[in-house]
C-alpha cells in the first residue's frame, strides 16, 4: 500500500517541479528579446522594398532574362519522347521483356515440313512403321531424346501430293524468351527463327495439331532410351519411320536452344494470314543479320536487314531506305523499342513491324559508325507544336541577347557612378 502511494506522488512532483521552474524564468526578458527580433525583421523587409523600388527596372530585365534563358534552353536540350515506327525487315531478332506468358504465333495450317533442331526430349503415340528398325514396329509409343544442338526431329505428311493438315496451333513464349533471325524464305516457302529460353523461366510451349494423315519423322542425332536395339543398328544414321498418331494433340516443352522451320505448301502471296499476335513487349530489337566468322567472333560482320520503312518521333519523321541501320542515342545499342505492335509477312518484301519506344535521339544510316540522319527532341517537343518551338527560340534567343547587352551596359555604368567622387 505505501509502495503505490509514493508511485502516486512522483507525477506529482514532477509536474510542481516544471510549474516552479516557469515561475523562475525573467519573462520581461524573453518579451523584449522577441520584440527586438520583430523588430529587426521587419527593418530588413523595409530595406529589401526600398532596394527593389529603387532597382525596380533592373530586377524587371533581370525576371524577364531567366525566364527566357530557360524557355531558349527548353527548346535546344534533348528530351526524352516516345517515336513509332513502321517498317519491312528480311530478319527481325528481339527478346521478349512481358511478365506474363505471351502467345507468339498461332493457326499455322497446311504445313509441308516442320523441323526442329536442338536438345530436346519428345514422345509419339499411335502406331508405328519402320524399315530401318522394325523394333518399334510393335510399340504403340516410342520415346525420342535429341543428344546436342545439332539433333533434329522432322515431320511432313507421307504423302507429299495430299493436302497438309499439319498445323502450328500456338507457340507461347515465357518472359526473357530470345527470338533470332526471324524471317520468310520466298523460294522455299519457309517460316524460320532461333528460339532461345530464359534458363531462370519456365519452358516455352509449342502446340501442334499432327493432322489426319500418317507422319514420316526423321531424326538425327537422337536416343532411343527404353528400346532395345540390335547389335548391328547404327545410332549415327539417320532414323526414318511412320507414324499414325492416336493423339492428334501434340504439346512440345521447349527448355533449350531450339531452331523452327516451317515449310507451308503453298506462298501466303495469295491469302496473307495472320499469324503473329501482336503487343509483345521486347528490348534489344534489331534489324539485321549476321555474317559469322566461325574462326574468330570479332570478324563477325553485321549487316542491316531492312527493306523500307519509317520513323517519327517529336513531330519529325524520317524515311528509312534499304540496308541502312536503325539506332539510338549510342549507335553499339540498339534502338529502345520496348513494344512491337503488329508483325505481318508481306510477299517477296519481307516481315513488316509496327513499333514504339522511348529515346533522346534516332539516327539512321547505311553504316552504325557514321550515321547522316537523326531525329532528336527538345524537352518542350511534345507540349507545343515545332513551328511554334521554333518562334519561341527565335524569340527567346534574340531576347536573351538585348538583355544582356544591357545589363552589362548598367551594370557598366552603375560601376562609374560609384567611382566618381
Amino acid at each position: 500500500m505505501a509502495h503505490r502511494q509514493k508511485a502516486k506522488r512522483k507525477p506529482l512532483k514532477l509536474l510542481l517541479s516544471i510549474i516552479s521552474k516557469i515561475q523562475n524564468l525573467n519573462l520581461s526578458k524573453l518579451v523584449r528579446f522577441i520584440q527586438l527580433c520583430v523588430t529587426k525583421i521587419n527593418q530588413y523587409f523595409q530595406f529589401i522594398k526600398k532596394y527593389l523600388d529603387k532597382h525596380k527596372r533592373f530586377f524587371i530585365v533581370l525576371l524577364v532574362f531567366l525566364v527566357c534563358s530557360i524557355i531558349t534552353s527548353a527548346a535546344i536540350l534533348p528530351g526524352n519522347h516516345i517515336f513509332e515506327g513502321n517498317l519491312i525487315a528480311q530478319e527481325i531478332n528481339f527478346t521478349y521483356n512481358g511478365q506474363q506468358p505471351k502467345v507468339f504465333i498461332q493457326n499455322i495450317r497446311n504445313i509441308k515440313e516442320l523441323e526442329n533442331e536442338g536438345i530436346q526430349t519428345l514422345t509419339f503415340t499411335g502406331s508405328f512403321q519402320s524399315q530401318n528398325l522394325p523394333a518399334i514396329n510393335n510399340l504403340d509409343s516410342v520415346k525420342i531424346q535429341l543428344k546436342d544442338s545439332d539433333s533434329r526431329w522432322i515431320i511432313t505428311p507421307v504423302n507429299p501430293k495430299a493436302t497438309s493438315t499439319i498445323e502450328l496451333t500456338k507457340l507461347r513464349l515465357e518472359p526473357g524468351t530470345k527470338i533470332n533471325e526471324l524471317n520468310y524464305d520466298f523460294q522455299r516457302q519457309q517460316l524460320a527463327f532461333d528460339l532461345q529460353p530464359n534458363p531462370n523461366s519456365n519452358p516455352n510451349t509449342l502446340e501442334l495439331y499432327l493432322g489426319e494423315e500418317p507422319l514420316k519423322v526423321i531424326l538425327e542425332g537422337y536416343k532411343l532410351p527404353g528400346i532395345k536395339l540390335p547389335n548391328e543398328f547404327d545410332e549415327q544414321a539417320p532414323l526414318e519411320f511412320i507414324v499414325n498418331p492416336n493423339n492428334k494433340e501434340f504439346l512440345l516443352q521447349i527448355q533449350n536452344n531450339t531452331s523452327i522451320h516451317i515449310t507451308l505448301n503453298k506462298s501466303p502471296k495469295d491469302n496473307i494470314p495472320q499469324w503473329f499476335r501482336g503487343k509483345l513487349d521486347t528490348k534489344d530489337v534489331k534489324f539485321l543479320y549476321v555474317d559469322r566468322n566461325a574462326n574468330d567472333s570479332r570478324e563477325d560482320l553485321y549487316i542491316s536487314a531492312i527493306v523500307e520503312g519509317k520513323i517519327r518521333m517529336a513531330g519529325q519523321e524520317q524515311e528509312i531506305k534499304q540496308n541502312q541501320f536503325l539506332m539510338g542515342e549510342n549507335p553499339n545499342k540498339p534502338l529502345n523499342i520496348q513494344l512491337i505492335r503488329h508483325l505481318q509477312i508481306i510477299p517477296n518484301k519481307g516481315i513488316e513491324a509496327r513499333f514504339s519506344g522511348r529515346t533522346t535521339k534516332i539516327q539512321i544510316g547505311l553504316d552504325q559508325d557514321f550515321p547522316v540522319s537523326k531525329i532528336q527532341g527538345s524537352w518542350l517537343d511534345g507540349v507545343l507544336p515545332r513551328d511554334a518551338i521554333i518562334a519561341l527560340f527565335s524569340a527567346g534567343a534574340a531576347t536573351v541577347a538585348n538583355l544582356l547587352a544591357w545589363l552589362f551596359s548598367n551594370a557598366s555604368n552603375s560601376g562609374s557612378n560609384n567611382n566618381q567622387p
